[in-house]
């Protein structure tokens, strides 16, 4: 599949190609030349822009709604989605080695290659340019969420609870493992254990385990 077709698929067409080459390609094939630095600008362009949207669609809403309604959008999960609907994984240079690793363990590839995308877009435009890129390719997920909407996951609850009670923030212990990333979660009243596809779905899953055993018990 030629490059041709992922700009018609992101309905964007490069004035400089290498900028989308270069987004493309993952440090285990080149640790020189990669898209790490596109990955980085583009995370911070991403939240500018989806924080514009939210803080402009929704005026009367505070703070840490907005954040959490952002976060909601921009999480993993939804960035790993984008990635597979663009079939991004036909266009990454990455190494062999990196390429027979299972599924679940690229969903961090595919997440920063889309804010690499991103990146690259700014560099080839301008603020305008892809910030109407960005609102494009989220449209679906824009269009829907509403204030009324619960957006913290079980980690942030679980962090808002203990805060509340004024005890120590937990810490989450996550490795990776064959099927993904295993959490280990440790409080006072035990040591919760859970795993998933990313990082942050363990951390979440393990986060849930404890809520749930803290609510059981009225912590």
């Amino acid at each position: 599949m030629s490059l041709k077709d992922l700009q018609k698929s992101i309905d964007y067409e490069f004035k400089d190609i290498n900028l989308l080459k270069l987004a493309l390609t993952h440090k285990s094939f080149n640790n020189k030349s990669n898209n790490e630095r596109l990955e980085y600008l583009g995370d911070s362009i991403l939240n500018s822009s989806i924080s514009k949207y939210l803080f402009l669609k929704f005026p009367n809403e505070r703070e840490g709604l907005l954040t959490r309604m952002r976060s909601f959008i921009v999480k993993g999960e939804t960035l790993s989605k984008k990635a597979s609907e663009l079939n991004l994984v036909q266009y990454i240079e990455i190494s062999k080695g990196t390429a027979n690793l299972s599924d679940s363990r690229k969903f961090s590839i595919l997440e920063g290659s889309i804010e690499s995308i991103i990146g690259a877009v700014f560099l080839d435009s301008n603020w305008d340019s892809v910030d109407n890129f960005i609102l494009k390719l989220f449209s679906t997920e824009l269009s829907i969420i509403e204030a009324d909407q619960e957006f913290r996951d079980s980690k942030t609850e679980l962090q808002e609870l203990l805060q509340s009670k004024k005890l120590k923030l937990p810490i989450y212990i996550t490795s990776e493992s064959n099927s993904g990333f295993d959490c280990k979660l440790e409080l006072p009243e035990g040591l919760f254990e859970a795993s998933g596809n990313s990082k942050r779905q363990a951390e979440i899953a393990a986060a849930k385990e404890a809520l749930s055993h803290l609510k059981k018990n009225n912590a």
